[in-house]
């Protein structure tokens, strides 16, 4: 009788004299030949995370050498934090959980101990790689194109690259405007896009049209002698959108949407100005640049502009968000450098794209500013814990 049979014996002579041998659905583990296998690790899943698992099918593991991996299912992505247990978690590949009982003692193998496991915390796209690594091979002209010396991106470059999943990466490229061009992911160059925006913007004002209903085929074919069609189409559906099918024949129309083209004309204003401006000036500019019927308003320049009221005559700056650090102590070192003192309203729209799933933008105030009442407008604001 071999050691493992003589196990199993004794342990069936014991259930007889307990009167357990019809009440429990007994194992007996043994280590296993390969007993030390490290190559496999553990994940702690909670009942969401399996439902999604189940759903989806798969997931995946990314990142570069130099970046803490994730995982990713189709819709969603999660950190992954290497925790340790002082208990012994004993890898059984056929242990059973059924609850029957039954009289035959069955032997599994225990191929490993491990006492690391990860655990997953829902974490919301790293995508910032995805604009930066697309504005490098920005359409600028087909004329261009041959001087391209950056590598673009594929789709599976992109999942190759970006940690992310593929549904949250989907929704970004279509926030961005990215295009698909000869099987590679490309933004418009944002000098190119100013230009071609313009050019539409142009036309409408030399046609009298009306931006609440723009010929799309006859917008693309008046101005592709300057530029392809394409980029026409997407300007026309990145600041608008389609409206609901007509009996109007091949023609499609396109209504601008008022906030971006006044985002558009109020940051080509600015962008195009150094260092600061006089509110009241760039308001009287920025209302007469826009179309017929179209009003500014400083809302539709969130996470684009600083406004800075503590002296007589205010002034806006030009900051888009996207030139600010994305680590949070750098990010706000970066606006308090800028600005000493911040309303609630004035510096939310520069923290929203570092609170993910599950963290607000005030844990972030909480956690690096110290809040005051301005003695003059009575106003809560914040400035830094740190000395600047």
């Amino acid at each position: 009788m071999s050691s493992n049979e003589l196990v199993v014996s004794k342990v069936k002579h014991r259930q007889e004299e307990a009167g357990l041998l019809d009440v429990l659905n007994t194992q007996v583990l043994f280590y296993d030949e390969d007993f030390g296998n490290q190559e496999i690790k553990l994940i702690e899943l909670n009942g969401d995370l399996v439902d999604t698992l189940k759903k989806e099918g798969q997931f995946i593991l990314r990142g570069d050498i130099e970046e803490t991996a994730v995982l990713c299912t189709t819709s969603k992505t999660f950190s992954m934090k290497l925790c340790s247990t002082s208990n012994s978690l004993l890898l059984t590949p056929e242990l059973s959980v059924s609850t029957s009982p039954s009289e035959k003692i069955s032997t599994k193998s225990v191929v490993s101990t491990n006492f690391d496991y990860f655990e997953l915390k829902l974490l919301g796209g790293k995508l910032d790689k995805l604009k930066n690594q697309l504005m490098k091979t920005g359409f600028r002209g087909e004329e261009f194109e041959q001087e391209m010396e950056a590598e673009m991106m594929t789709w599976d470059n992109i999942l190759e690259t970006v940690q992310a999943s593929e549904d949250e990466i989907r929704r970004r490229l279509d926030e961005l405007g990215a295009f698909e061009l000869g099987g590679h992911w490309r933004l418009l160059d944002h000098g190119y896009k100013t230009s071609a925006m313009s050019r539409v913007l142009t036309l409408l004002e030399e046609k009298q049209w009306s931006w609440k209903r723009v010929p799309l085929i006859e917008t693309c074919k008046t101005l592709e002698e300057l530029q392809p069609l394409f980029v026409t189409e997407i300007c026309l559906r990145l600041y608008g959108a389609q409206e609901p099918a007509e009996d109007s024949g091949e023609e499609v129309f396109i209504t601008l949407c008022q906030s971006k083209v006044s985002r558009f004309y109020g940051e080509y204003i600015l962008s195009s100005t150094e260092g600061r401006f006089n509110l009241n000036e760039f308001l009287n500019v920025w209302q007469d640049s826009l179309p017929d019927g179209m009003t500014c308003d400083l809302g539709h320049l969130t996470g684009l502009v600083m406004i800075d009221k503590t002296t007589p005559n205010h002034t806006i700056t030009y900051l888009p968000v996207s030139t600010l650090p994305i680590n949070p102590p750098d990010r706000f070192a970066a606006l308090f450098t800028r600005k000493e003192k911040w309303t609630h309203d004035e510096i939310t729209p520069y923290l929203e794209d570092l609170a993910g799933p599950g963290q607000t933008v005030n844990a972030l105030l909480l956690k690096y500013c110290r809040c005051s009442t301005d003695h003059v407008t009575k106003t809560k604001v914040y400035n830094s814990k740190v000395r600047m």
